[in-house]
């Protein structure tokens, strides 16, 4: 089980073809995460994108919350009608939180230390992915990376003396539907990791490098593609 109160978006790959189109995805993790994104091609190779995540968890004991935002602007370009590339420059922001004790036991039992983390952050990222769209079946890959800067960062309501942290993420995704009476709809299946190059330095705290730790994603859900309802 991962400790990291830091846990990201999954990257975007849009898939569309030219000016004027668009999708709308929405997801859930096996954690229960929920996520939603939105990409538009305002103009010939030009790609804007908006996404949003967030997990309440209504527990009192062990727990993980999240609430997060973020924007990003690219290109892209399809190559023989079948091979998407892209990339893409963003920011982001969030609020995260997640209570538990290092033998994740009950975290009103005594004899073992309860962390409880905060965190407010902001990050800059870049992207790029590259997608085969040819028929019933799409599959593809993209990879992430962010510089995350944390506003507040605490375990028990004490600050964590790190300000901010590299994170590298890729992601394998694969789509499938999008054919016959129902174009414009896809499902998506989608794994991706988040983890930071320097997380078991040397000379860091227990709390800093639970706060680096890698971490793995797998998340299930649905794409819409607006421009296709006439169809």
């Amino acid at each position: 089980m991962s400790c990291s109160v830091y846990a990201p978006l999954q990257p975007g790959a849009p898939l569309v073809h030219k000016q004027g189109e668009a999708e709308v995805a929405a997801s859930a993790y096996l954690t229960g995460r929920l996520e939603a994104s939105a990409a538009y091609s305002p103009a010939k190779h030009v790609i804007v994108r908006a996404a949003g995540g967030l997990r309440s968890d209504g527990r009192d004991s062990a727990y993980f919350r999240i609430r997060q935002l973020e924007v990003g602007a690219g290109t892209y370009q399809y190559i023989d009608e079948q091979w998407l590339i892209g990339g893409m420059l963003g920011y982001g922001q969030g609020r995260s939180s997640r209570r538990y004790r290092d033998d994740f036991e009950s975290v009103f039992r005594n004899s073992v230390p309860t962390n409880e983390y905060a965190a407010h952050f902001h990050k800059l990222f870049g992207e790029a992915y590259v997608a085969n769209d040819a028929g019933w079946t799409t599959f593809g890959g993209a990879c992430r990376v962010s510089r995350v800067q944390f506003a507040t960062l605490t375990n028990r309501g004490n600050p964590i003396p790190l300000h901010h942290m590299v994170r590298v993420e890729p992601m394998l995704f694969m789509r499938f539907g999008g054919q016959g009476r129902v174009p414009w709809l896809q499902g998506q299946v989608a794994t991706s990791v988040s983890w930071s190059p320097n997380s078991r330095a040397a000379n860091t705290s227990t709390a800093i490098r639970d706060t680096r730790e890698g971490r793995l994603f797998t998340s299930f859900g649905l794409v819409i593609y607006p421009h296709l309802f006439k169809e």
